[in-house]
């Protein structure tokens, strides 16, 4: 027998070891799958229907969570103008309009009085690509996978850390917008396919001038393909030796 879910805004979600979820918070998932205090740049699932705090192992607990439905909510600056407008969450009681690092968690669809909105749960987010600059340097994980990071900002080279064998198809594109060294490091794990070659494990490789840029995927065992760089010009990528 097939199990059939009528209530489609009601969801219970595996909670992450030693992690305290608290009711009418927003929940987030680890690259994993399990439920945490939204974290900015998790997947949001939804609002968090009870309080729950797991001290055993992940999976010991559950929380149940509200995935569709309509909500009130503050969110810093809104105005009736802002009917319509993607909402975003940078912690788990926290919404915000900006893109930039954070969570999709729905729209606007009415103003009520000053920083006040209801917003509709949802699960798409819109077509925006999320452009991080970064003057230092930086650890990615999985769950940031689809974003864009550039050097805007360092006054020398910087290291972008990857996630250590991540699943197959997280995906990363990084963009010289200073004329510094912009170095890709995939970590003792594995290596990174470019220049006609799988290089060799923890060794990173660089794009280094303005308008530079290269596209890594994770193929899911540990390693990186590079599935797209600089108009295929791989002579200005750099690998370290």
């Amino acid at each position: 027998m097939t199990d059939k879910f009528v209530d489609q805004s009601i969801r219970s979600f595996q909670v992450l070891t030693a992690t305290h979820v608290y009711r009418d918070g927003f929940v987030g998932v680890t690259a994993a799958g399990y439920a945490r205090p939204l974290v900015a740049g998790d997947k949001c699932v939804g609002l968090a229907m009870e309080e729950i705090n797991n001290t055993g192992a992940s999976a010991a607990k559950s929380v149940r969570v509200m995935t569709v439905g309509d909500i009130e909510h503050s969110i810093s600056g809104a105005t009736v103008a802002d009917v319509g407008r993607a909402v975003y969450a940078s912690a788990d009681d926290t919404l915000t309009f900006s893109p930039d690092g954070n969570s999709f968690v729905g729209w606007v669809k009415h103003w009520l009085t000053g920083a006040k909105c209801v917003v509709r749960l949802g699960a798409d987010g819109p077509a925006l690509q999320h452009v991080n600059h970064h003057a230092l340097g930086f650890t990615l994980t999985a769950a940031q996978s689809g974003t864009l990071h550039t050097n805007l900002g360092a006054s020398g080279a910087i290291v972008a850390t990857l996630p250590q064998s991540p699943p197959a198809g997280i995906s990363y594109r990084f963009v010289c917008m200073a004329d510094q060294e912009l170095r890709l490091e995939p970590g003792a794990a594995g290596g990174v396919y470019v220049k006609g070659a799988k290089q060799a494990d923890d060794k990173y490789v660089s794009v280094t001038d303005i308008g530079d840029f290269i596209e890594l995927v994770a193929d899911g065992n540990g390693d990186w393909l590079a599935a797209a760089s600089i108009n295929g010009a791989d002579a200005d990528i750099t690998v370290e030796t």
